[in-house]
Parts: structure tokens; sequence; C-alpha cells
């Protein structure tokens, strides 16, 4: 497979006298961050989603804030705000939080799963998932530096402007400075 890297300016810190990243998007498969359904995509992962609120009060208004920027963004373009799916959400949380676990970054889950298995595995049908997914370190306003990044990138533009998806779930996990999100976008299957 084919990796996109897109690097994003460094700041140096004074404090602790080296160079850090403030907003990752590291790299994200070359496909984007999109599966269309496939007529035998029947997931044969095992893998389990979490039944979980929040971290925090301060992270789940961090993923209200997220979700409304992105709506704003779809309402310029003049396309309909996308729909919180609950289920969708816990999807994103968990698959944020593992991400921090397992210090990961990517698509593909440390189990070898793709964001399409992770919403099936819920017992979610969509013709079309597409993902977005950033890591903010020593940044106190991952939310805005997400969206920034995502609308500055074409894959992750496409994923949020692509007026086939209705639903959204949007989950993120903090691990010592660094913030994980996850937004997940839906056409459900009818």
């Amino acid at each position: 497979m084919s990796f996109v890297c897109r690097s994003v300016p460094s700041r140096t810190s004074s404090r602790l006298g080296i160079s850090l990243k403030l907003g990752l998007m590291a790299c994200s498969l070359a496909y984007g961050c999109l599966q269309p359904a496939l007529p035998s995509a029947a997931s044969t992962t095992s893998y389990r989603i979490a039944k979980q609120t929040s971290q925090s009060p301060n992270i789940a208004t961090m993923e209200q804030q997220l979700l409304r920027q992105v709506n704003h963004q779809r309402q310029r373009y003049g396309l309909p705000a996308l729909r919180r799916n609950p289920r969708l959400s816990q999807v994103a949380r968990t698959y944020s939080q593992q991400m921090a676990a397992y210090n990961i970054y990517g698509h593909i889950g440390p189990s070898g799963e793709t964001h399409r298995q992770r919403v099936e595995a819920a017992g979610l049908r969509a013709a079309l998932i597409g993902e977005n997914l950033m890591k903010v370190g020593y940044n106190r306003h991952p939310v805005a530096l997400s969206v920034n990044g995502w609308m500055n990138s074409a894959g992750h533009r496409k994923n949020i402007l692509l007026p086939q998806m209705t639903e959204t779930g949007v989950g993120i996990w903090q691990r010592g400075s660094t913030y994980y999100v996850t937004q997940l976008y839906i056409e459900p299957k009818r």
C-alpha cells in the first residue's frame, strides 16, 4: 500500500529544548480513508466496541465542538449538517483510545482491522464509510487544529464535504499531552 505523508510545521519548545510536532497528520492511506461497501463485505474480525462515555467532561465538550465545526464547514458549501450517531461515536472513541493505548496512528488498527470492519462490528451497515484521524500533541486547541488540517488535505476534506455522508461519530482520547481524534462518516445502507 502507498502512504501519503503530510508534515505539519514544528515548533521548538524552549522549556524542553526539543522540536515538537503540534499537529500530526502523519500518514493516511493513499486511497483516502473512504471505503465503499463491497458485495461481500462481511466483517470477519472480532473487534469489540467499548460502551463508554467521553473520557471527561472537557473531552465531551471537544467532541461536540468538533462536530459543530465540521458541520459549519459543510454548511459553508451548501451541504446539510451531519447527524451524530451515538454508536458511530462509540466506534470512533474506542479507536482513539486504542491508538493512545498502543501508541499507533493510522487507519489500520492494532489487530489489522479497517475502519469499515470497526463500524460493521458495531452493527452498523453503510454504503460508504470515511474516517479522518488526527494526532495532536502539546497543543491546547486540538479541535481547531484537526478541522483546519483536514480542510487543508484533499482526502480528509472530501470525507467532510461528500454529500452522500449523512451521519457521523466523533471520538477523542487524551493520553498525557497528546490527543487522538477520530471522526467517522457514513452513508447508511437503506
